[in-house]
């Protein structure tokens, strides 16, 4: 658990979440009854953001990774292709401004008519993500080909041009891949709700934050905006998997515990069951050193025959635990090898009482009470 949740830790998520601060925003009502008032009321929130001190880019999107937001899924149907009835391919479609998508951490893009996704643009365009290419054009390249998505069934007039490809965005959590996708510029499309992702030069939080809602005020008294730091985002979504971890850990410790009691009364056992054994050894010279080793291999014999059966237990229960555990598998070196460290000092701690007691017997003591 705790190699697999490393593991979850160290997954690349495909965006930037450092000094990046998130907050929703609401283009409903009378107010923004047209596409054209949506879009212009979102180039001025844009706008004003980026002039906020600290700030040195802002975009929204539709749907930020993550953050628990339902997203359908659309039929597509390819440029001079048929459409297929039987098993329809689908695809995930989502909006973003050119700055968010850059300002994430997507600076791998292709295609020279990337500058034309922003707002100004008025011919439909998408990029797509590298998901989307792989299973759909499997080595072709994707720019310029022209597609159109919908449901029930795609619509050719709403056809979009593929400009550029974008890195993969883990959208649901760490822990499940990345699907395909592609983002369609804010314009001509316009969309009433979106989360503001704005990155900040320096780690003044508040002085940020306050800037930010005397812009917002400025331009829609009425907006109530709440912040959250995409770097939290990404831990709320590690939370089950740290308290399954932290329990298995408490657990794991006090089985470790049990198992070390229960092995040292089994070699104290068998040490009192050696007792006349030893003291005759020491009335007829054998040194206490001697003896104490005596008891020790004994100790380390049984610490190795338990850690070989350890060690096969621990690959077929991993069967199990690899289906709960991200990217391990259950023969793993390093898990399989892991405890084997942890169970000979703690074996050689626990024989080395017995061992000791049996070392400092008295010879003539034991025979007379035998």
């Amino acid at each position: 658990m705790v190699r697999g949740f490393s593991n979850l830790r160290n997954t690349d998520a495909g965006f930037i979440t450092d000094k990046r601060l998130l907050f929703d925003v609401s283009f409903l009502g009378a107010k923004y009854q047209t596409a054209q008032s949506v879009q212009q009321a979102q180039l001025e929130l844009v706008a004003a953001v980026k002039n906020v001190q600290g700030v040195i880019g802002a975009g929204l999107v539709s749907g930020y990774p993550m953050r628990g937001r339902l997203e359908g899924s659309l039929l597509t149907q390819f440029h001079g292709e048929p459409f297929n009835t039987v098993n329809p391919p689908g695809t995930r479609q989502r909006f973003a401004t050119p700055v968010t998508v850059r300002g994430n951490g997507h600076e791998d893009c292709q295609g020279p008519q990337f500058r034309k996704f922003g707002y100004a643009n008025t011919i439909p365009v998408a990029i797509v993500n590298k998901v989307f290419v792989e299973r759909y054009f499997k080595g072709r390249d994707p720019i310029g080909v022209q597609f159109s998505a919908g449901y029930p069934a795609p619509n050719p007039k709403d056809a979009v041009t593929i400009i550029g490809v974008i890195d993969d965005v883990r959208q649901k959590s760490l822990a499940e891949a990345a699907e395909h996708a592609f983002y369609n510029s804010t314009t001509p499309f316009a969309f009433g709700r979106a989360t503001a992702v704005v990155a900040m030069s320096q780690t003044d939080l508040a002085a940020v934050e306050r800037g930010i809602r005397e812009a917002v005020r400025k331009i829609n008294p009425t907006m109530s905006i709440d912040f959250e730091l995409a770097s939290d985002v990404v831990a709320g979504t590690l939370k089950r998997q740290e308290l399954g971890m932290t329990l298995m850990l408490v657990f794991g410790g006090i089985a470790v515990v049990l198992a070390a009691v229960g092995i040292y009364g089994v070699i104290s056992y068998a040490g009192s069951l050696r007792r006349d054994e030893m003291a005759t050894r020491l009335a007829l010279g054998a040194s206490p050193r001697s003896v104490f080793l005596l008891v020790m291999k004994q100790g380390a014999l049984l610490g190795v025959a338990g850690a070989a059966i350890g060690v096969g237990l621990a690959y077929f229960s991993g069967q199990i635990i690899s289906s709960r555990a991200y990217a391990i598998r259950a023969s793993d070196p390093f898990i399989l090898s892991a405890a084997t460290p942890l169970i000979f000092p703690i074996k050689f701690l626990i024989t080395t009482i017995p061992a000791l007691r049996s070392a400092r017997l008295n010879p003539a003591k034991a025979l007379r009470s035998a």
